[in-house]
């Protein structure tokens, strides 16, 4: 019931933020895409192809963004549209008048054409957005059902003008975007990875000399977690076998995390938790032996750097954000429980089971085989 009025207030700062005149405006695009760090990460490369496309030539090319990785952006795309906004998606949810001053601001702009390359949309965030430019002619994917509660079923009727659909499933979702750039460019996408320019990135913080393994203990879902005796665990193991240092990354909001680990680790590690920018993190990334995480953000910034990354996974949108295609990133390695892991090899049960989020525990990963993974690697 709450959801539901919470909703309804939506809707009503929508209708509100829509009233008014608005200022005569030429061409404008706007791309908005609002979800999170591995979303980016996996899409981010054809934003060049978009924007350069033939359909928008004489445009002003305006985005929409997530702030929490607002300083990737800027890193590696900022030259390619003349204005940005960058919505802080708590606030947005909480803060009624930053949520009527955010959509007002868009809806002056007056639009001729927006673009939103999101699959799982959301009704209350990007698509809010979108219904907010009021433009003749937007532009999707139709969207994933995962997490759009049962009432709100058929809200976008009417909201994008073209509708992109890939009816086959699993599909990474790096192939996704691909296949959707290529829809409203009606081009051949040349974009092969994720990879991106690392000469655009910082310069390695001084304390990091000699050889060392990247620690990332944290996650924005508690659900996703992996109890931090486990790291110590592995990071044992890689310290005993091959000498090197753990480095242990992460935001402000890892710090319990990090804290725990440190707390218990008794050999050599540095402690950058909370210290580093998400283009430093990559340059640590990129300097590191390998990364060991759950499954989140740090995974594709690693494998953007050419990082080799050991994966805690459960299963959760199998086909979709992992496994990397080898091409892309031979050294990516998702590690299942033993169970999932004997699942995922039947085809048809993984289009049962395994689309969407489960609810097996991370820590039905043992540490055991995370070590023996890495062995396998290095030993090779």
């Amino acid at each position: 019931m709450l959801n539901r009025l919470k909703g309804i207030l939506y809707d009503c700062i929508g209708l509100l933020a829509c009233s008014g005149s608005r200022p005569p405006s030429g061409l404008k695009l706007l791309i908005v895409k609002t979800d999170e760090i591995g979303d980016f990460m996996l899409w981010h490369n054809f934003l060049q192809e978009l924007v350069s496309a033939d359909q928008f030539k004489g445009h002003e090319i305006h985005f929409c963004g997530n702030s929490s990785w607002k300083s990737l952006f800027e890193t590696f795309d900022n030259n390619l549209v003349q204005q940005c906004f960058w919505l802080q998606k708590v606030r947005f949810k909480k803060n009624m008048r930053y949520r009527l001053d955010f959509l007002a601001n868009i809806y002056r702009q007056q639009y001729t054409c927006v673009i939103n390359p999101t699959f799982s949309r959301d009704k209350r965030n990007d698509d809010a957005i979108v219904k907010s430019s009021k433009s003749p002619k937007n532009i999707g994917m139709v969207a994933n059902l995962e997490s759009v509660r049962s009432y709100e079923r058929g809200y976008d009727k009417g909201l994008y003008t073209r509708l992109f659909d890939h009816p086959e499933k699993p599909v990474f979702e790096f192939i996704r975007n691909r296949l959707f750039t290529e829809f409203v460019t009606g081009k051949k996408s040349l974009v092969q990875d994720t990879k991106i320019d690392t000469d655009k990135l910082p310069p390695l913080p001084a304390e990091l000399r000699g050889k060392y393994f990247v620690v990332f203990p944290g996650s924005r879902s508690k659900a996703r977690i992996w109890p931090a005796t486990n790291f110590v665990t592995v990071s044992k193991h890689l310290f005993e076998q091959y000498g090197w240092t753990a480095v242990v990354c992460g935001g402000p909001d890892d710090a319990e995390y990090a804290d725990a680990f440190n707390a218990a680790y008794t050999n050599p590690s540095i402690d950058l938790t909370g210290k580093t920018s998400l283009p430093q993190l990559m340059t640590v990334l990129k300097n590191a032996q390998c990364l060991l995480s759950v499954d989140t953000g740090s995974v594709h910034l690693a494998a953007a750097t050419g990082c080799t990354v050991f994966g805690i996974y459960n299963g959760s949108q199998y086909g979709r954000f992992a496994p990397y295609p080898a091409s892309m990133a031979p050294n990516f390695y998702p590690v299942y429980p033993d169970n999932v892991e004997a699942e995922l090899a039947d085809a048809s049960l993984v289009k049962q089971k395994y689309e969407f989020v489960v609810d097996v525990p991370y820590s039905a990963v043992t540490p055991e085989k995370i070590s023996k993974q890495t062995d396998l690697h290095f030993n090779r």
